[in-house]
């Protein structure tokens, strides 16, 4: 009988065993949902200007202290820190498009930027469901304590308020904290958080209600983030379910849903360990979660953080002033009359010839070497010709010239075509500089001085050999 009873002892206890290793959704589901929160970024200023439209992203999160404190991913709230931008641009095929993204420096500064509307912050709004109810839930504003920097994609955010800015006093129902580091391929785990599986309005986004998937831990990945690592799972992760809990088989969370990678489908989560680095810039949070489990990490190396706070932003004003200063200069001229002929130039000329100064014996080519119609070679696909704009017998008086062709359209008319620029000699007569042509037609040609003062023109013809 002693050794019966010692056996059946036995077996209860490996049964026992076997059973705190045993994932249990429905546990999880019903004891933790009021843990597991909707992370929503607000903006109150661009309510007020669009009401319905002040929602301007989502996420998941979960509550790992009762007076508030929260784990989620820094990409979940940087706008609320980095701030964001609402901006048109050009995309990869030269059309016009608009996005609302994560302020930064690069869009600011591409080329491709058309206008900026609004910038801004977001501020985190957290959704706690009270019950099964869609319309059973209850909203707080929340403030980013620390973000990661770095590889890891982290941050903490704690409950300040409710909606309406009023102190609460209420206790947040928590969530277990595991040990990432223990975690084995092969060991079931479960993905709990709020996938947006709808896209619209705010009240859309507030019935969006949790949902569970299941899988197993896959591997390790090292190529994302080569020193701290992410687990990788089969269990589904979509957009919106990034910071939510991953739990394991001891029905604790041991990572943060962070990512999938489009090639597999494979899940990609962040080993809660990494949030022990995070919480530490708050000494009040990072001494309750290490009395709760939470873990310092083996490998640690990627791991940075930084405080909540704002970080500065350029205004709509300054950006916009940026995308106008890279516009191309319009350089505006008047049309040659009598009234804008300046006498000083009134015996100038505009030539052309094919050989420069140089290749004429220092010599400038005289009458009969000047043309108006030049030939161009088909096999060359264009041609060089020289322009010279003499002012004899009196100097230039100028230290730049700028020369504005246009060309003259089907319809007869001459639009504008290059705008150039040379350095001249002000004691110099005379100058001239060489241009190459690869269109035929007809073109005139300008000449101002660096003053703007009209100089003169003339018109050239250019056609391929037959």
């Amino acid at each position: 009988m002693k050794v019966k009873f010692l056996v059946i002892c036995a077996c209860a206890l490996v049964l026992t065993s076997c059973k705190q290793k045993e994932l249990d959704t429905k546990l999880i589901a019903s004891k933790y949902y009021k843990g597991v929160v909707k992370v929503l970024l607000f903006d109150s200023e661009l309510e007020k200007a669009k009401p319905g439209k002040g929602y301007l992203g989502r996420g998941s999160g979960f509550i790992v202290t009762d007076d508030g404190y929260i784990f989620t991913n820094r990409h979940v709230v940087e706008k609320c820190v980095k701030g964001y931008i609402d901006y048109d641009y050009y995309n990869s095929n030269k059309k016009k498009s608009s996005k609302v993204a994560l302020y930064s420096d690069a869009i600011v500064n591409n080329k491709n930027l058309i206008k900026a509307y609004r910038v801004g912050y977001t501020t985190p709004i957290i959704q706690v469901f009270n019950s099964n109810n869609e319309t059973d839930y209850t909203l707080y504003r929340a403030e980013v304590i620390a973000i990661g920097e770095g590889a890891y994609d982290g941050a903490l955010l704690k409950i300040v308020s409710d909606f309406d800015g009023k102190p609460i006093k209420e206790k947040f129902t928590t969530v277990p904290i595991g040990n990432s580091d223990n975690v084995s391929q092969g060991e079931q785990l479960c993905v709990f958080g709020f996938p947006q599986q709808i896209k619209g309005s705010a009240s859309v986004m507030f019935k969006d209600m949790s949902t569970l998937s299941i899988g197993i831990m896959s591997g390790l990945d090292y190529n994302f983030n080569a020193d701290y690592g992410y687990l990788k799972t089969d269990a589904e992760i979509h957009p919106g379910n990034s910071g939510g809990p991953v739990f394991n088989e001891e029905n604790k969370v041991i990572g943060i849903a962070t990512a999938y990678g489009k090639a597999t489908g494979i899940g990609l989560v962040g080993g809660i360990n990494g949030m022990y680095y995070i919480s530490a810039i708050d000494s009040k949070a990072h001494s309750k979660l290490i009395e709760k489990g939470l873990t310092l990490p083996k490998r640690s190396a990627s791991i940075n953080t930084t405080r909540g706070t704002k970080q500065p932003i350029k205004t709509v004003a300054q950006i916009n002033a940026l995308v106008e200063a890279r516009k191309p200069k319009k350089i505006t001229y008047k049309i040659p009359t009598k009234k804008n002929n300046v006498d000083y130039y009134k015996n100038s000329k505009v030539f052309f010839a094919n050989v420069s100064t140089k290749q004429n014996n220092n010599k400038k080519p005289s009458v009969s070497q000047r043309h108006t119609k030049f030939s161009m070679d088909p096999k060359n696909k264009g041609g060089k010709i020289w322009v010279y704009i003499d002012n004899y017998i009196t100097p230039l008086n100028t230290d730049q010239i700028k020369v504005y062709i246009d060309k003259m359209s089907a319809n007869g008319t001459y639009k504008k075509y290059k705008n150039l620029v040379y350095n001249v000699s002000k004691t110099s007569y005379y100058t001239y500089f060489s241009y190459d042509f690869y269109e035929a037609g007809k073109y005139k040609i300008y000449a101002y001085s660096k003053e703007n003062k009209y100089i003169n023109s003339n018109v050239v013809e250019l056609y391929f050999k037959k």
